[in-house]
């Protein structure tokens, strides 16, 4: 699924969704398509670092998506929600990570930086209100939504066709991506420690054009936690449970917690300093529930 670095940069029109070509949402998201296709889920006994829910399974997704190339950020909240990432700190409706303080940091904030202290109720209020401005805009038909991508459409867009830890290979270091770099992956070199989040696109795209799938913030999907997941045709997590899941890693973590098979859960009431969303495209019911 090869694009040209030159072609993801430059300003779209509004294309028919599900061509197999890049989107662009009336709020400047540019979402990529991803192909259905058949990959296998979780990790190797073998891999170091695994835990005991990345259990390994053949995983078919049998619909076409498209997926945000980068996290969704603090200008794309703006000109959707109407508020801002301050505003949200200063509210602090519901749970707050202890990294509130961040809002004094100017590096955090831009219209650049990704959305944090967004919960799992705030992620999906934004799918909403997006699909809402895109369809009476014109850009996608009455029946496409955007949605939270399920835990199986991002670890499949994370890994991008590759099995190893990362789609980049074996090892992680601060050069690849944004986390705690003086716990590195595969090498014993320390390496730089940001203590922030960076702008999106700072690092390398995957092999299928998206940005920061580990690390810089952890990402809201649309299933609830399940400690041993076997479905495999089109997953979606069970019916309820205590916590959505968060996937691929924060600037504060290890890496190991930058993982493509990394898996962890949160209170979707939480807000948090190193928790955003990016969001997907479907034809279709939404898979939120």
């Amino acid at each position: 699924m090869g694009l040209m670095l030159s072609k993801l940069l430059l300003p779209l029109l509004a294309l028919p969704v599900f061509a197999s070509e890049p989107v662009t949402s009336s709020a400047e998201l540019i979402l990529l398509p991803v192909a259905k296709g058949e990959f296998t889920m979780g990790s190797p006994a073998t891999e170091k670092g695994r835990s005991r829910d990345e259990k390994e399974r053949k995983v078919t997704l049998t619909k076409d998506f498209h997926l945000s190339q980068t996290e969704i950020t603090q200008k794309q909240w703006t000109t959707v929600m109407g508020t801002t990432f301050e505003d949200l700190i200063n509210k602090q409706r519901g749970p707050v990570g202890r990294g509130a303080n961040l809002a004094s940091k100017p590096s955090a904030i831009g219209d650049d930086q990704p959305m944090c202290f967004v919960n799992w109720h705030d992620a999906v209020a934004f799918c909403e209100k997006l699909t809402a401005k895109d369809i009476e805009a014109g850009v996608i038909t009455q029946e496409s939504r955007y949605t939270l991508p399920t835990e199986a459409q991002w670890e499949y867009a994370c890994r991008a066709g590759t099995m190893t830890p990362f789609s980049n290979g074996e090892s992680f270091t601060s050069e690849d991506g944004n986390f705690y770099g003086k716990r590195p992956y595969g090498t014993e070199t320390e390496g730089e420690y940001r203590e922030k989040s960076t702008p999106v696109k700072t690092f390398a795209a995957n092999q299928w054009g998206f940005h920061d799938m580990h690390g810089n913030l952890y990402e809201w999907c649309a299933d609830w936690y399940e400690e041993s997941p076997t479905s495999a045709i089109d997953p979606t997590g069970p019916e309820k449970g205590d916590g959505r899941m968060i996937r691929g890693g924060a600037w504060d973590r290890k890496a190991t917690s930058c993982r493509a098979a990394y898996r962890y859960s949160r209170d979707p009431n939480r807000r948090a300093h190193n928790i955003g969303f990016r969001v997907a495209l479907v034809k279709g019911d939404s898979s939120k529930k």
